[in-house]
């Protein structure tokens, strides 16, 4: 059957607008620390709270599941996902594996006016540390190796770890002493930088290998846990 071209004017209906704006404030609110991990998410208390029915929240819980941040469990419902040790290893011995690809790619194809924004960046973390902004700390890790993602070209690869950056912020964010405090984090950036634009490039993959050091996190993430009385359990 041939569709109308009026089909090019459609929007998505209001219902999906809305279960977006829901995992949004659930997400924000676990990176502001007004969510912790373990706390429970009932449909009935979000859809009085916000004001929406249970019907967009419910297709929330189904995304911020399928994305890894929500766990759900048969005639349970709903709660935030308590990471593990284990879970930090896996995530980080991916992303090894896969930024590794992508340090290769850069290099491969570097050329000086790709890291101009690079710079900034490490800059600005600079700044960041003197002015001991741990939020945008975060926001300018991530935003530094996204802007390695788009460089290596390959478009696959950089959807599946955007796929996987909002377990890496909320890492970032309920370990906040990463890569251990930060004064050290711009300096961590710059080596990898300089690595990226001197090679050689033997020196490249190495250089990605020592950047994403999974140990730093796990002793950040024990430290948080006593801090915080956070139990590190699988499930609820």
């Amino acid at each position: 059957m041939t569709r109308s071209k009026g089909f090019a004017d459609l929007r998505p209906i209001e219902r999906s607008v809305l279960s977006e704006k829901v995992a949004k404030v659930i997400t924000d609110g676990l990176l502001q620390g007004r969510f912790q991990p373990g706390d429970r998410l009932v449909e009935n208390e979000l859809a009085e709270m916000l004001g929406v029915s249970r019907s967009p929240i419910r297709e929330a819980l189904t995304e911020l599941s399928n994305s890894g941040l929500v766990a759900r469990q048969p005639g349970k419902g709903a709660a935030i996902r308590k990471w593990t040790v284990k879970d930090l290893e896996d995530l980080f011995a991916i992303r090894k594996l896969l930024e590794g690809e992508v340090a290769l790619l850069v290099f491969d194809h570097r050329g000086e006016a790709d890291f101009g924004l690079l710079e900034e960046i490490v800059g600005d973390m600079e700044a960041a540390a003197g002015a001991r902004d741990y939020s945008r700390m975060i926001e300018l890790d991530i935003g530094f190796h996204r802007a390695l993602w788009r460089r290596a070209g390959n478009r696959l690869l950089e959807q599946v770890l955007e796929g996987l950056s909002l377990q890496f912020r909320l890492f970032l964010t309920l370990n906040w002493k990463f890569h251990g405090g930060l004064d050290k984090v711009a300096d961590n950036h710059r080596r990898l930088l300089t690595a990226l634009r001197e090679g050689p490039r033997g020196n490249v993959h190495r250089a990605m290998d020592e950047h994403v050091v999974v140990e730093n996190m796990v002793d950040a993430m024990r430290a948080h846990a006593a801090e915080r009385e956070v139990v590190l359990e699988a499930g609820f």
